[in-house]
Parts: structure tokens; C-alpha cells; sequence
């Protein structure tokens, strides 16, 4: 009698954006496959160990960066000016904008003069008392 391999499907899930987030196969295939892609089948290690066989230097950039996309139903290395746009927009996403920052310098000046108003309240109240006190 002849034995017969188990074949195993490799996975990938993307982004928006079609860069690959996460790959997955055989032995930790997701259960519910609702927005994978399915990429490869066959028997072998290289479909149960799929990031290692099929996104060679792991899934992300050591910046956290996805470092592939998938085409045409292959995953394909992302170019360094794809990966660079990611950094740049993680870093414009992170700055407030000029506007966003002369707002929250107001917001504070606001309750700073307020808060100094009620400083010169209390004073003249007290120089009123002592005043009283010592005129009385």
C-alpha cells in the first residue's frame, strides 16, 4: 500500500496596500480563511515552514516596515524607495503639524494667564485685608 503525503496550502495576509503582513502554512494554516491568499500547495517542508521559504529575511524590516508585497498572486520583494515612503509617512503620521502644535501652545498660555489672574485676585485681596488691618 502505498502512503500519501499530505499536501498543505501556504497563506499570506495583506494590507491595503497588498504588502504582506503575515504568512502562514501547514502546520499553523489559520482556521478561518476569510482575507487570505492562498499562494502555493504541495507536500515538504517548504509549505509548513512558509516565512522561511518563501519571504527569505522574515516578513518585516528590522523597523517594523513589511518587506514584501504580493503580485500577481507571488510575493515579491518591496523596493528600498517602497519601504522609504512607509518610513516617511510613519514619521509625518507621528508629527503634530504646525497648525496642531500653535493650538495646544495656546490652549496652555490660556490657562496659564488664568491661572495667573487668580494669582493676582488673591494678592490684591490680601493686600485689601492688610490694608484694613492696619488702617483700622
Amino acid at each position: 500500500m502505498e502512503s500519501r503525503a499530505t499536501n498543505s496550502r501556504v497563506y499570506v495576509w495583506t494590507d491595503a496596500y497588498g504588502r504582506i503582513v503575515r504568512c502562514e502554512g501547514g502546520y499553523t494554516t489559520p482556521t478561518d480563511l476569510t482575507g487570505w491568499v492562498q499562494i502555493d500547495e504541495g507536500t515538504g517542508d517548504r509549505y509548513n515552514l512558509c516565512q522561511s521559504h518563501y519571504l527569505p529575511g522574515g516578513t518585516y524590516t528590522p523597523d517594523g516596515l513589511p518587506r514584501y508585497r504580493l503580485a500577481d498572486g507571488i510575493p515579491v520583494l518591496r523596493g528600498e524607495d517602497e519601504i522609504q515612503a512607509d518610513r516617511a509617512a510613519r514619521v509625518t503620521a507621528t508629527q503634530p503639524s504646525e497648525l496642531d502644535t500653535l493650538h495646544e501652545q495656546n490652549q496652555r498660555l490660556a490657562v496659564q494667564v488664568e491661572a495667573q489672574s487668580g494669582q493676582m485676585e488673591f494678592l490684591e485681596s490680601c493686600l485689601a485685608e492688610m490694608a484694613a488691618a492696619v488702617y483700622a
